[in-house]
């Protein structure tokens, strides 16, 4: 009689073993790198806002948001053009005032873009840091293309006669 129920017993384990779904393991997106907003804020401040702002269109290029990336690339470039000319054109501790200023309130604005967008990408992304090391040599790349642009403009300036205060 136990032998029976022993039989029907292991039959039905059987039937619902085999009649489980199987579960198909997805593997998970690899994550994307990307860099933190205190990090974008620290190269901009060391490093000038064209770093900071390289830096930050990285991220948003890896996050898919190419037309800001883009938009802020284009702007950026279009700035930093004419921050050196400003720069250049007001004489010296007022040119270092006026440079510390836009610094910081480029860095305040990419830290707070940078916050809003990558706490709304983690909801449905996988995101990891990415390197430092990777992010400070792209903006040190940034700072030595700067500090070219401005000796062309100056030498461009100095050519054409305007007068360039001390």
């Amino acid at each position: 009689m136990f032998d029976l129920y022993d039989q029907e017993m292991e039959e039905i384990m059987q039937d619902q073993i085999s009649n489980t779904p199987v579960q198909h393991s997805t593997p998970l997106s690899p994550p994307i790198k990307l860099w933190t907003p205190g990090f974008i804020a620290g190269v901009t401040f060391l490093l000038g806002f064209p770093a900071g702002i390289v830096i930050a269109s990285i991220n948003w290029m890896r996050m898919k948001l190419n037309n800001k990336a883009l938009t802020h690339l284009v702007v950026g470039a279009v700035g930093t053009f004419i921050f050196v000319i400003v720069l250049i054109l007001i004489p010296g501790t007022a040119g270092r005032f006026v440079g510390l200023l836009v610094n910081l309130g480029i860095l305040f604005y990419l830290q707070w873009q940078m916050k809003q967008d990558l706490d709304s990408f983690k909801i449905s992304n996988n995101v990891e840091n990415a390197g430092q090391l990777g992010g400070c040599l792209i903006g040190l790349g940034t700072l030595i293309l700067f500090l070219i642009v401005a000796f062309v403009i100056s030498f461009v300036l100095v050519i054409l006669g305007v007068p360039i205060p001390d």
